[in-house]
């Protein structure tokens, strides 16, 4: 697959900051649908996934992701407490967070927010990666309010879970922007045969990926573009996050999926157009023989 050139973080933003400009000089109930409406209109994706390598002891189990919440760019603890208290309605087993706990500018209570990620439950453990903001802020402030929080940080390394006696793999790789990715160490060690889920900020990762033995990729970063027009789809994506902007795709020449989340917050611009803020319940599936 082939695609654009790349673009800086700089331009990328700047092309951002020219479309809000046009689209606030337009005024109307499009700007403030844009602004004020579609931002705060949660949609919780739901979606079943089969697969051959599941253990039959996962079978139904639900995994949440959850990612982007760029607190500190319209987006406070307060709306964290809110985020938290819908994901426990959820009840999932397993919690995924794909990145950017933090935008880039505002540092909220360190103590505080890992208190309210502590409130979130999940029986089989949650799990997290860091992104390009969390490592823009500096990973020695993210990681530990993370790990505060009960989450276990995936770091170019994986783990394996243990449920009913059957086991699979949960991996998670350093951000492609301000990282260095390694699949290689990641997955040192790790067992093949089994099932395996990677983890990875940037979905354009998968490209990297597809000749190892992996399941699925749960990804972020992109928001989906934030802003997206008929027949046209996402006016901008991200450095990295070009080739998978949303939803659930399949990886060339490989049998893995993955999934890109839109995430939760915005930033740079706090708008979204036809591209609303997501968590995403997945029901595991065996498949049958």
């Amino acid at each position: 697959m082939h695609s654009p050139p790349p673009i800086s973080r700089r331009s990328f933003l700047k092309k951002g900051a020219v479309f809000a400009g046009s689209l606030l000089a337009s005024g109307g109930l499009l700007g403030s649908y844009s602004g004020y409406v579609e931002p705060k209109w949660l949609e919780f994706k739901r979606l079943t996934l089969t697969f051959d390598r599941l253990p039959n002891a996962f079978h139904g189990l639900k995994l949440l992701q959850f990612s982007d919440l760029h607190i500190g760019h319209h987006f406070d603890l307060n709306n964290l407490k809110h985020i938290v208290a819908l994901i426990n309605k959820e009840k999932a087993d397993i919690l995924c967070f794909t990145g950017d706990l933090f935008d880039t500018h505002v540092i909220e209570d360190a103590a505080l927010t890992s208190e309210i990620l502590a409130s979130l439950q999940a029986p089989l453990g949650k799990w997290s990666v860091l992104g390009n903001h969390d490592k823009w802020k500096g990973p020695n402030l993210t990681l530990p309010i993370l790990q505060d929080g009960g989450f276990q940080s995936l770091v170019n390394a994986y783990q394996t879970l243990t449920y009913k006696g059957q086991s699979i793999q949960i991996a998670g790789v350093e951000d492609m922007l301000t990282g260095k990715p390694d699949i290689k160490k990641t997955l040192t060690g790790y067992n093949a045969q089994m099932f395996t889920l990677l983890l990875s900020h940037c979905p354009d990762f998968a490209d990297q990926v597809g000749s190892y033995a992996i399941d699925l990729q749960l990804s972020g970063h992109t928001h989906g573009g934030q802003i997206r027009l008929p027949f046209v789809g996402a006016v901008i994506t991200p450095p990295r996050g070009r080739n998978y902007v949303m939803g659930l795709q399949e990886v060339p020449n490989s049998s893995m999926r993955v999934y890109t989340n839109r995430g939760i917050g915005t930033t740079t611009l706090p708008f979204r157009l036809l591209c609303r803020p997501e968590i995403t319940i997945f029901t595991l599936e065996k498949r049958k023989p």
